[in-house]
């Protein structure tokens, strides 16, 4: 007894150890992510060919920032907009943790932001940031099974200790920011195990923190690991944070995040889809009707008219009766005929 409880104490102690050890960073933030990413594309499919407009524009505007793009494109390159980015300093807090203000933030073009995209939202919480971290937060052995949304630090390129931070080094281009593009962002771009897509999406906002800032923007959401200030957030620092600070307005000219066009546009669609399918029904009960209206009644063929041979032969024996009877009303003589020659009258009747 003594022994079992022993055993049961150590397995205790080794499995808590081990989940202390196995840390993945942001790991539920980007599997709900990933898992809207998925079905985005799935219900996307041939160009949002299909679909009702609202739906098809915002999920134009979730896959690539805009109204309409081509996945395969996606997942064949790292978007233009990234080039170098990390060389330029203060581009990750502007693009991952600061309002859009539609045109230049810290002296720099704001060529994306947080809530422009769901794919540049992934580069926001999967990217290693200031001397790579948080995959860097440990000297043990075990920091090789420390992960960001579920990669370690050769996959996302982290062994070189740099990441991308608001600091900004030339060398670096975005070196960073295309190993989370090929090594996290494009294996959600694969719309094949797509799931439900108003499931997917209460599951990522669920995941959404409420971090209000200053008086300027109370309506906060953050994405993944961070402690922002009032008015900053996710610079890829320890303390800010790698993460993505959702700015929801509640102006309508200020740009809103892209999963607040999906929120609304998926109502539409089931709308959109019930009315087709009523359309649909309507249309084959009407095409049905026409064909049992277009069928020829089976009455038609149940009697058999009479054939030109058999007038013919009706008509044939009723002349050779009607001259023998004459024969015999006018010679007054009973004339007996020969059997053979009956039997012949038989044949020709």
């Amino acid at each position: 007894m003594m022994t079992m409880m022993v055993w049961m104490v150590m397995m205790v102690v080794v499995g808590a150890s081990g989940e202390a050890d196995e840390k993945d960073h942001n790991g539920p933030q980007h599997k709900a992510l990933c898992g809207l990413l998925k079905a985005a594309v799935t219900k996307w499919g041939n160009s949002g060919e299909g679909l009702s407009d609202p739906l098809r524009k915002a999920l134009g505007k979730t896959l690539f920032g805009k109204w309409e793009g081509d996945i395969h494109v996606l997942k064949e390159k790292l978007p233009d907009d990234y080039k170098n980015v990390e060389k330029d300093t203060g581009t990750r807090s502007a693009w991952c943790g600061q309002p859009h203000h539609g045109g230049e933030t810290n002296d720099q073009n704001l060529r994306r932001w947080s809530g422009h995209s769901a794919p540049h939202d992934m580069v926001c919480l999967c990217t290693v940031g200031e001397k790579g971290w948080p995959l860097n937060e440990s000297e043990s052995s075990s920091e090789t099974e420390t992960t960001l949304c579920g990669q370690n630090k050769q996959t996302l390129g982290a062994a070189d200790g740099k990441g991308w931070d608001d600091d900004g080094e030339k060398e670096l281009g975005e070196n960073h920011v295309n190993a989370t593009w090929f090594g996290v962002t494009v294996s959600c771009l694969q719309g094949e195990t797509g799931g439900d897509l108003k499931k997917a999406l209460g599951t990522f906002l669920g995941k959404l923190e409420h971090k209000p800032g200053d008086k300027a923007n109370p309506n906060r959401y953050q994405l993944g690991e961070g402690k922002p200030s009032n008015w900053s957030a996710c610079d890829g620092t320890s303390t800010l944070g790698v993460c993505v600070m959702y700015y929801n307005s509640t102006n309508p000219k200020k740009p809103q995040p892209w999963w607040v066009d999906l929120q609304k546009a998926i109502p539409e669609e089931e709308k959109f889809q019930e009315e087709k399918k009523k359309r649909e029904e309507e249309e084959r009960r009407k095409q049905q009707d026409s064909q049992k209206h277009n069928e020829p009644r089976t009455d038609d063929f149940t009697s058999t008219p009479t054939t030109a041979n058999q007038t013919e032969k009706q008509h044939g024996g009723s002349n050779l009766t009607e001259k023998l009877r004459k024969f015999n009303i006018t010679s007054g003589t009973l004339i007996s005929l020969p059997s053979s020659w009956l039997l012949s009258a038989a044949f020709l009747i």
